[in-house]
């Protein structure tokens, strides 16, 4: 095959995504190895009415079915009960094709606007994430180095140092060093945020 060939085949697959997603089936056996559940679960979840095969044959599943399965799979890994965990599936999957319908149902110029929005949110929230991250990096380390004080504390360690005091002087300065890096990340912040 040419390079022209492969062009005109990448187009055409391109151009019918839709149908190309549509068409694709797997066997149990498939679905459930590319999905990570076992045979026996996706046939139980079948069962069930859970989970419904592809309506050409009972015995294949689409595209549809297994990111269903996999969606399920990962609400229960979060510790969801198999009904549960098929209820908030069947929500967030309705939720996001009546989001598509809404997108699909606009002009060209509608759907531009609309991404060009969602764009400028998500640079917003970038933006304060890049504001608030060192800071709350900062905190994170202000809290190891009071936990290792009070634990150094707690251990007689402070009291029982050496003469000249240098394990309690190095967490001290570190403390330090951690709170004046706190107190300017706030300053920086603040006017940001105001």
């Amino acid at each position: 095959m040419g390079q022209l060939d492969l062009d005109g085949l990448t187009r055409l697959l391109i151009q019918n995504e839709g149908e190309v997603i549509g068409r694709l089936r797997l066997s149990a056996a498939e679905a459930a190895r590319v999905c990570n559940v076992t045979p026996r679960q996706l046939i139980y979840w079948t069962k069930k009415g859970i989970v419904t095969p592809s309506p050409h044959d009972e015995h294949d599943y689409d595209i549809y079915a297994m990111e269903k399965v996999i969606r399920i799979r990962q609400a229960l890994d979060k510790g969801y009960s198999l009904e549960k965990a098929a209820q908030v599936v069947d929500r967030d999957m309705g939720s996001q094709k009546t989001e598509l319908d809404r997108l699909d149902g606009m002009t060209a110029e509608e759907l531009e606007d609309e991404l060009r929005r969602r764009l400028e949110r998500l640079e917003e929230r970038v933006q304060q994430l890049r504001r608030t991250l060192p800071a709350a990096l900062t905190l994170a380390r202000l809290r190891r180095a009071v936990g290792a004080l009070d634990r150094l504390e707690h251990s007689g360690t402070l009291q029982t140092t050496t003469s000249n005091g240098d394990a309690a002087k190095a967490v001290a300065v570190r403390l330090s060093r951690a709170v004046d890096e706190l107190e300017t990340l706030l300053r920086e912040v603040q006017p940001a945020s105001a």
